[in-house]
C-alpha cells in the first residue's frame, strides 16, 4: 500500500500531462519525474494504475516500451456513453490513427457480426465520433477514422487531389502562375523602345529560390491550400522537365527559358507525361491514376500519333 495520498499526487501527474501536447506518450520514469513524493518507480506505478482505472491513462506499446498517453476528461465522459460494441470499434478505429482502418479490416479485428458493427458505425458517426473517408490508393473502400484526424497524405493523395480525384486544373493553373511569376523574375521590365525583355547579365543573383516562391504562392490569392516546400518543388520540377525553367546558382534558384531553342536530342521520359507527373507515386492499374485513364497520356499519344 502506498504511504502518499495516491488520488492527490495522480491528479498533478494529470494535470502536468495535459500541458504537453496530445501526441505526446509518457514513459514511467517521467510519470515518476512529476511529482517529488513519488520517490520510487513503485510509488509512480500507483499513480499509473489510479489513472488507468480512472480512464485517465491509456497504455500503448512504442516499439518495445510500454507507454502511456493522456485521455482528457471529456473524452472519458463521451466513451462512457458508450456501449460495449461501440466502444470496442471506437478503440480499433483510434489505433489506426491517420491511416484511417478499412471495414473489412475492423471486423476482422472486433469479431463482431456485419449488423452489429454497421449499427455501431452508424451510431458513431452520427454522434461525430468518427467519420468516413475516401481514399486515393484503394477508393472503393470505406475507411474509418477519429472524427477530429486529418487524413494522411498517403490517405488523400496530398493537394492534387479533390474527394479523391485527380485535380488536373487546378495543377494546370498552378503551373501556369508559377511559369509566369519566375518569368517576371528572370526578365526585366523592357525600356522604353524596347520590343522585348532582354535577360540579366549571367553573374545575375536575383533568381528566386524555392522559399521566395513558396511564399510568393502563399501571399497571393491562387489557392486556399496550404501548399509547402515541397509540393511546390513538385510543380518546379515538372516546369524544369518541360524546358519551360531550369536551375541556377547551383540549384537553389530558379530561371525562366522563355524564348530558349529546344534542344537537339530529346530525353524521352521527360518529354512522356510520365515522367514529370506530380503523382507518378500513385499511378498503377486499377488505381485513382493509371494510364488507361490519364488525360495527359491520351493527349500525348494523339499528338504523337
Amino acid at each position: 500500500m502506498a504511504n502518499f495520498d495516491v488520488a492527490a499526487a495522480a491528479e498533478k501527474v494529470y494535470s502536468k500531462c495535459l500541458q504537453e501536447p496530445s501526441t505526446h506518450l509518457f514513459q514511467s520514469y517521467e510519470i515518476q519525474e512529476m511529482d517529488p513524493r513519488l520517490a520510487s518507480a513503485s510509488d509512480a506505478q500507483h499513480v499509473i494504475n489510479h489513472l488507468l482505472n480512472e480512464g485517465l491513462f491509456k497504455i500503448m506499446m512504442q516499439g518495445r516500451d510500454t507507454v502511456f498517453k493522456v485521455v482528457s476528461k471529456e473524452v472519458v465522459g463521451k466513451l462512457g456513453a458508450l456501449s460495449s460494441d461501440e466502444l470496442i470499434i471506437y478503440e480499433h478505429i483510434e489505433a489506426a490513427g491517420r491511416e484511417g482502418i478499412w471495414t473489412k479490416i475492423l471486423k476482422t479485428r472486433t469479431n463482431q457480426h456485419q449488423t452489429v458493427m454497421t449499427k455501431c458505425l452508424k451510431s458513431l458517426e452520427n454522434r461525430r465520433f468518427i467519420k468516413c473517408i475516401k481514399s486515393v490508393k484503394n477508393p472503393g473502400r470505406k475507411i474509418y477514422m477519429l472524427y477530429e484526424l486529418q487524413p494522411s497524405i498517403d490517405v488523400t493523395g496530398g493537394p492534387w487531389f479533390t474527394d479523391a480525384e485527380l485535380d488536373a486544373e487546378f495543377i494546370d493553373s498552378l503551373l501556369l502562375a508559377l511559369e509566369k511569376f519566375i518569368q517576371s523574375r528572370t526578365f526585366p521590365k523592357p525600356a522604353a523602345g524596347q520590343p522585348r525583355s532582354v535577360p540579366y547579365p549571367a553573374s545575375y543573383t536575383g533568381y528566386p529560390s524555392l522559399s521566395q516562391i513558396t511564399q510568393w504562392v502563399k501571399n497571393t490569392d491562387l489557392t486556399e491550400v496550404d501548399l509547402g516546400e515541397q509540393d511546390i518543388r513538385a510543380l518546379l520540377d515538372v516546369l524544369v522537365f518541360d524546358g519551360k525553367i531550369e536551375r541556377v546558382l547551383g540549384g537553389t534558384a530558379y530561371k525562366s527559358l522563355r524564348g530558349a531553342k529546344e534542344a537537339d536530342s530529346v530525353n524521352g521520359l521527360t518529354e512522356a507525361p510520365c515522367g514529370r507527373c506530380p503523382v507518378f507515386s500513385l499511378c498503377e492499374e486499377g488505381g485513382p491514376v493509371s494510364a488507361s485513364n490519364c488525360v495527359y497520356w491520351k493527349e500525348w499519344l494523339d499528338a504523337a500519333i
